[in-house]
């Protein structure tokens, strides 16, 4: 996998979040849009719900995603989603196991038609995750949670480009690309995910109807990190096995016998060099 993602810059994954956690971060979502709960919803039903609301919506895209993110977050559902059996193994052979998640606030939702004098933030330009702060060894993740339809637009990659290193820009758009490359437009479907390295270039592609997705950050955290992205908020949810030992001993000085209970009258002999 990370010889192919080396080549590559990025990595689809079909069918990697199983139909449960599907179905439950559709329930979540309805319940943001309607504060009423459900056992089960139909996805064109729950689209339809999304629709209607969005369309009588006043303000902003994120202001309107900002409580649907929140709520999938207190529900745990991108902890669940993250854990799905094929992510987990993605991420764990190319991170390792010490993984944690950006939580800031990152549903994104576009709207194909807006009026010119406004501006559709989150409908973005061809451009590099690392331009907002990213480590280049950190991961981002991207799945659709309410689509229309799937072959109307999604993300574009530019291949290769995670080879160029970081282009430059200006104004969020970039000032200088080559003159000829080559493209792959994404069609996933619900628990498909996209993994690509923060210095691939990519773009939002125009739809005709709103959309919704998930685009997570997603790094090692115990990797030393000097970019931005420490301004950001992290949710730890997975330790490796050594990471676990050091929480089982509880602080960095390693003192002994912090975390059993032991006869005293033994310490003597425990340190006396026989």
């Amino acid at each position: 996998m990370e010889n192919t993602f080396s080549e590559t810059g990025f990595a689809i994954i079909k069918n990697a979040i199983d139909p449960q956690t599907i179905n439950n971060i559709h329930n979540n979502i309805y319940y943001a849009l309607e504060n009423k709960e459900t056992k089960s919803i139909k996805s064109n039903d729950l689209y339809q719900v999304f629709f209607e609301k969005l369309k009588n919506n006043k303000n902003t895209e994120y202001s309107f995603a900002l409580p649907i993110f929140e709520y999938l977050l207190y529900r745990n559902s991108l902890e669940e989603l993250l854990k799905s059996k094929k992510i987990f193994m993605f991420l764990t052979d190319l991170l390792g196991k010490d993984l944690s998640f950006c939580t800031d606030p990152s549903i994104t939702i576009n709207i194909p038609e807006k009026p010119s004098s406004e501006k559709n933030y989150l409908f973005k330009d061809w451009h590099q995750e690392i331009w907002s702060g990213a480590n280049p060894s950190t991961v981002q993740l991207w799945t659709p949670l309410l689509h229309k339809d799937f072959s109307d637009g999604q993300i574009e990659l530019i291949l290769n480009s995670h080879k160029w290193g970081h282009i430059p820009h200006r104004n969020r758009k970039p000032t200088n690309l080559p003159e000829k490359f080559k493209t792959y437009k994404l069609q996933l479907d619900y628990g498909d995910v996209l993994v690509f390295s923060t210095l691939l270039v990519h773009r939002s592609i125009k739809s005709s109807f709103p959309r919704m997705a998930l685009p997570m950050l997603l790094k090692n955290f115990k990797q030393i990190d000097h970019s931005f992205q420490n301004n950001r908020n992290w949710k730890i949810f997975s330790y490796s096995e050594l990471t676990k030992i050091e929480r089982i001993l509880g602080n960095h000085f390693l003192s002994p016998y912090r975390t059993i209970s032991i006869n005293k009258s033994n310490i003597y002999d425990f340190y006396t060099v026989k």
